[in-house]
């Protein structure tokens, strides 16, 4: 009978073990454990959504051992004293009111790099000085939502119309006409460019019940956010209100990303075909994400690709200071400032372009950006009470004296 006690007691304790392990947002001891680590990531693929609908409150402790915080919000423009190898607690809640998962990354602003270090006791445990004799390279990188794709809008040409339609062919202006697009975050409206970018394209419709219908069409195209797959169109009326377009919702722009205008039964009408040059599959210009800005030493190589589509190209406007390939690999060269620009070509000659700052040292730089946490996924709500993810950090200045800091305002990137 004692044996199978004894035993019991043993399975209870792994059990609690693997709980406090494992367990982000709960544990049975107190938070303040420093283990060391060289990674302040947290690892997980980049999704992010329209970049919206995310939050981010931040407590400090009450205790000096971090186990207690405040239920105030932690007031990060004052300037405060952190005594030597004192240590300092925080707890960040993050929100995510959006329907699909994020990705976000939180930086701190700190101008008294040499004294002060941060760590991560959860979701992760790292901790990491940031300081110019201690490191032997050094890469930031702020990540962006650029957010955009095009959608070409085909109207056929006066050619392929009879001659009771002739005025509505010619009354056609681009720009009267509207594409809205929505899927599960809301939804918008997409005015169509009133110019053309190619003319006289032909397309033989693929489309059940149109399939024998051949025309020329004048493309010209309207912006939406990369990540909405559902489109409409409608137009301008005579009353100055606006009318739904005959022709089914499309749900599926990416693959059937052009909106074509023709006339059957004596009416126009839309149908919604993939994109072909030449008879291969093509895609329109549109770019989800890239960086705003990044800081590098003389003599690094670094990836500062953007997830896009299209034909994608990069460009450095200062080669002596920094370099890049097709593929977005960065080499810094000299110390100066560049703009690296990512340009995402379409099948009809439409472009979208996205610019990231990046300034190379020739020392390992004493950023301002200093990363809690990078690339953590977080998870969108199911219900009207969104998940909170819950980041336990902390700094702590290694020195013998005082260090007296301020840390500015706590960055959310997406």
């Amino acid at each position: 009978m004692k044996k199978s006690k004894f035993t019991l007691v043993i399975v209870l304790g792994l059990v609690l073990c693997l709980l406090c392990g494992t367990t982000t947002t709960f544990s049975w001891f107190n938070r303040p454990e420093v283990q060391k680590g060289d990674s302040l990531s947290w690892n997980g693929e980049y999704n992010v959504t329209n970049g919206k609908n995310i939050t981010a409150v931040t407590y400090a402790a009450s205790k000096d051992d971090g186990s207690v915080y405040d239920t105030a919000p932690f007031d990060f423009n004052t300037l405060k004293t952190v005594s030597a190898h004192e240590t300092k607690y925080f707890c960040t809640e993050i929100k995510n009111t959006e329907t699909t998962p994020q990705s976000i990354s939180l930086f701190l602003n700190n101008s008294d790099n040499n004294k002060l270090s941060v760590g991560v006791n959860s979701p992760l445990r790292t901790y990491r000085r940031f300081t110019s004799d201690s490191q032997t390279s050094y890469v930031f990188k702020a990540p962006c939502n650029v957010n955009k794709k095009n959608v070409y809008v085909g109207f056929v040409t006066a050619d392929y119309l009879p001659e009771n339609l002739q005025a509505d062919r010619n009354s056609l202006n681009p720009g009267d006409y509207f594409l809205h697009y929505w899927n599960g975050q809301g939804s918008g409206d997409a005015r169509v460019n009133n110019s053309f970018l190619k003319s006289c394209v032909e397309y033989t419709l693929a489309t059940p019940g149109y399939s024998n219908f051949k025309a020329n069409y004048d493309i010209s195209y309207c912006t939406i956010p990369y990540n909405y797959n559902n489109v409409k169109m409608f137009k301008k009326n005579k009353d100055g209100g606006y009318d739904w377009c005959d022709g089914s919702d499309n749900t599926n722009v990416d693959t059937y990303n052009t909106v074509l205008w023709f006339h059957w039964n004596n009416k126009l009408t839309t149908v919604y075909e993939q994109t072909k040059v030449n008879g291969e599959l093509a895609k329109a210009a549109g770019i989800s994400s890239f960086y705003s800005k990044a800081e590098a030493v003389v003599g690094e190589t670094f990836d500062l690709s953007a997830k896009a589509q299209g034909t994608v190209t990069y460009t450095s406007s200062k080669t002596d200071v920094a370099t890049v390939d097709s593929n977005g690999q960065v080499t810094a060269k000299k110390a100066g400032k560049t703009t690296v620009a990512v340009t995402s070509t379409g099948a009809y000659g439409d472009k979208i372009t996205a610019k990231c700052e990046l300034t190379v040292s020739e020392e390992p730089a004493k950023s301002s950006y200093i990363p809690i946490v990078t690339n953590m996924k977080i998870e969108g709500t199911t219900d009207s009470d969104p998940v909170v993810t819950k980041v336990y950090w902390y700094i702590k200045n290694d020195t013998a004296s005082d260090a007296e800091y301020s840390l500015g305002d706590l960055q959310i990137s997406l």
